[in-house]
């Protein structure tokens, strides 16, 4: 039996839409493929790690971008604002202020909301541009690879993977290496897409949250569980991140089109959006979800 099978084959949404073409060159096609003895989902072959920086311009990527990219630019900026003090909200319920690591932190919208607040935080990015203007924001950014920087043992009372944990391109070193800087009792908060959405069924290969080849794996619920239980973590709650099912729609409609019937996809994007939200209501079939552990 073979290790793998096709699952879906995805363009490159950003390549995409820069081309606006369906003629893409072969090197922008990827292959989602599923375990056949687990059913993890992730992208086989993927590109080499030194050259996946190029996948992120600025231009093109809105999570490292403060301004540009049109209606869609424009809608993930405000629905950040909204999502940065919801995600807080959820995490820090019963906390009090503490050391703040996170992982993935982009342009440092998280951590400066935290710090704000009375948190010591540290972001860590991959990517020294989004770091740069995390960093002129006053933010304290470390640039590395989660894999391989190192972190202080048992230093953060939370670490934070915002739609982080699908990028890593060593999954397993950057778990353990974040894992070990939590101290005992200390949150981890993950939120990863999810393709057992409704939204993720509804656009099959076109479905925004692919988003090869930036993302590397496709996590289920109980394929996050299997990645942290052996790692002394307890799962304490799930939620359904309320903005993304909309996000999600939208840019799956709109990525692939130009022009004015992009108008008439958006319309349905929010009509998808909201079937999938209220699909969704149980976190394990969001669109995204986020996932609470307890360090034990």
């Amino acid at each position: 039996m073979r290790p793998f099978r096709i699952y879906e084959t995805v363009l490159d949404r950003l390549s995409f839409k820069a081309s606006g073409t369906e003629n893409q060159p072969r090197e922008n096609a990827y292959s989602i493929v599923v375990c056949s003895s687990c059913g993890f989902l992730y992208l086989n072959p993927r590109p080499i790690p030194g050259n996946l920086f190029r996948f992120y311009l600025a231009e093109t990527y809105d999570p490292h971008r403060r301004r540009g990219g049109g209606i869609m630019g424009s809608l993930f900026r405000l629905a950040r604002r909204f999502t940065v003090r919801w995600k807080a909200a959820k995490i820090t319920k019963d906390l009090k202020s503490g050391a703040l690591l996170d992982v993935g932190c982009g342009t440092g919208e998280f951590i400066a909301y935290m710090k704000d607040r009375g948190w010591n935080t540290l972001g860590l990015e991959i990517d020294r541009n989004a770091a740069d203007v995390a960093k002129s924001s006053g933010c304290s950014v470390m640039v590395g690879d989660p894999a391989k920087v190192a972190l202080p043992e048992k230093a953060f009372d939370l670490i934070t993977l915002w739609h982080a944990l699908e990028h890593l391109p060593d999954l397993n070193g950057a778990v353990s290496n974040v894992s070990a800087a939590l101290k005992p009792g200390g949150r981890l908060a993950v939120a990863l897409p999810n393709p057992g959405s409704f939204d993720a069924r509804f656009y099959g290969s076109r479905w925004a949250a692919w988003d090869a080849p930036r993302h590397l794996y496709h996590f289920r619920p109980q394929d996050v569980e299997k990645l942290f239980s052996p790692k002394n973590f307890e799962l304490m709650k799930c939620y359904a991140l309320p903005l993304d099912p909309f996000y999600h729609s939208l840019l799956s409609e709109t990525s692939w089109t130009t022009g004015m019937l992009n108008g008439l996809r958006a319309l349905r994007g929010l009509l998808i959006g909201m079937i999938s939200l209220f699909y969704g209501a149980k976190p394990e079939r969001a669109s995204s979800t986020l996932y609470l552990f307890r360090k034990m």
